[in-house]
């Protein structure tokens, strides 16, 4: 492959900077692509100029082109770098037909069309989780009233029906994201998972009369759809280049719709770091990615495994933690449950020298407090950060039981903080936010 023969002389131009990975990513359009990307490497924008350079050499028209992501977030910051790259390219078509969101998205649109195959009208209403919550709490007694015994088996205490309702969304956005089958579920010897099948189709049953889709069933109806040959190649044809950033986020639905939607043309680049798969507990599943070379022989696999965000200490504590951390190789014979990858920093040489990784060990939890608040001072007084607003500490919950404790600390050491806005409390100890540490969870960190 002539990499400067592939890439439009606008990218090379514009973009100089490129490195290999990436390079290689943006010029190979044919057939199925799979980027194993480390932390900080520039994926996203790696992503955007494959996109901008399938338009740029007429690989497809902007209609005939899909972006996607996992979340709004991602998808929003996907649309700035596309809208970036297209306006330093100087491409002229009509990139509003481009299509970029998440995929949850992509299956409204395409489920809009077609809803009477599964049963909704066209003008369904989307369900976010608050209103699946709600639903399913307002209609308590004909969900989950005819089998509450035998769900009590599993532990779910029909005193607590708030906690029921909780139970009850959390595994039918599992069945939905797994494409379980209701219907073979209730059939099974074990009662709970009989009575969560009938539960659960009882509630599918609901979402149809009420002409409502939650977004588990947004995609495992879309992708449903798609089981249809003939309407898979009906919806395929008007696509010609796809493309998934942060596709270790993705579920078996998602997987299974994004196959389905590239079968006819084959072009389906996906883009992912299985080291950051954070979102299993919503039904992702990083066996997407590890897996999806096998899936198709024709495969070119493209590492993108230079980091350019963190400190080279940082870098190097990272890869080596992760190489020695686990056993990555599958007892089953399957592929390992990590890619083989090496990350390296970019221009180690323009970071100062200073111990950018330090462990914390204290003798108990306050010690620990009183450390990280040292630690915290010594970075602000010697300048390694600019301000307090530059510091996030992550733990597993920002729930006052957890978190308030961190707050507590930093606020009698002078240092502002405020909890992550999903907390129970909009900011500090006394709730107002003000500029100062972040005290969030890995999950919403990802998020931002």
């Amino acid at each position: 492959m002539n990499i400067a023969r592939d890439i439009a002389p606008a990218i090379l131009r514009c973009y100089p900077q490129l490195d290999p990975g990436q390079l290689e990513l943006v010029a190979h359009l044919d057939g199925p692509t799979l980027g194993v990307a480390g932390p900080g490497a520039g994926k996203t924008l790696a992503v955007a100029l494959r996109g901008v350079n399938i338009l740029l050499r007429g690989e497809a028209d902007p209609g005939e082109l899909v972006l996607c992501t996992y979340n709004k977030r991602a998808a929003a910051e996907l649309r700035e770098r596309f809208g970036a790259v297209v306006r330093a390219t100087g491409y002229r078509g009509d990139v509003d037909r481009v299509r970029i969101g998440t995929i949850h998205s992509l299956c409204h649109r395409l489920l809009r069309t077609r809803a009477r195959r599964v049963g909704l009208r066209p003008d369904f209403q989307v369900l976010n989780e608050d209103g699946e919550f709600g639903l399913l709490a307002q209609r308590f007694d004909h969900i989950f009233g005819p089998d509450l015994g035998d769900l009590e088996t599993g532990g779910w205490r029909w005193r607590e029906p708030r906690l029921v309702v909780k139970h009850g969304q959390r595994y039918f956005d599992r069945i939905s994201d797994e494409l379980i089958s209701a219907q073979d579920l209730a059939g099974s010897p074990d009662r709970f998972l009989a009575a969560l099948g009938r539960c659960c189709r009882r509630y599918e049953e609901l979402l149809l009369s009420e002409n409502l889709a939650d977004f588990g069933h947004l995609q495992r109806w879309a992708a449903e759809l798609l089981d249809d040959d003939v309407v898979a190649d009906e919806i395929s044809g008007g696509i010609r280049q796809l493309l998934c950033d942060e596709y270790q986020d993705t579920s078996c639905a998602q997987e299974r719709l994004l196959l389905r939607l590239s079968r006819r043309h084959g072009n389906l680049c996906v883009v992912g770091d299985e080291d950051q798969g954070l979102y299993r507990f919503r039904g992702a599943s990083v066996r997407n990615i590890l897996e999806f070379a096998g899936h198709h022989p024709a495969c070119r696999v493209v590492e993108l495994t230079v980091n350019y965000r963190s400190h080279p200490a940082i870098v190097g504590f990272y890869d080596g933690w992760m190489a020695t951390a686990a056993d990555w190789s599958n007892p089953d014979g399957g592929p390992p449950y990590r890619h083989d990858k090496t990350i390296i920093p970019h221009d180690p040489g323009r970071y100062a020298d200073y111990p950018a990784v330090i462990a914390i060990d204290g003798r108990d939890p306050a010690d620990e407090k009183r450390q990280l608040v040292d630690l915290l001072g010594l970075l602000r007084r010697g300048g390694v950060i600019a301000g307090y607003d530059r510091v996030a500490v992550l733990l597993h919950s920002v729930r006052g039981q957890v978190a308030g404790a961190y707050l507590d600390a930093l606020d009698t050491a002078g240092i502002p903080a405020n909890r992550a806005p999903a907390g129970p409390g909009p900011g500090g100890k006394d709730g107002k936010r003000r500029p100062g540490v972040t005290v969030t969870t890995i999950h919403q960190a990802k998020g931002r």
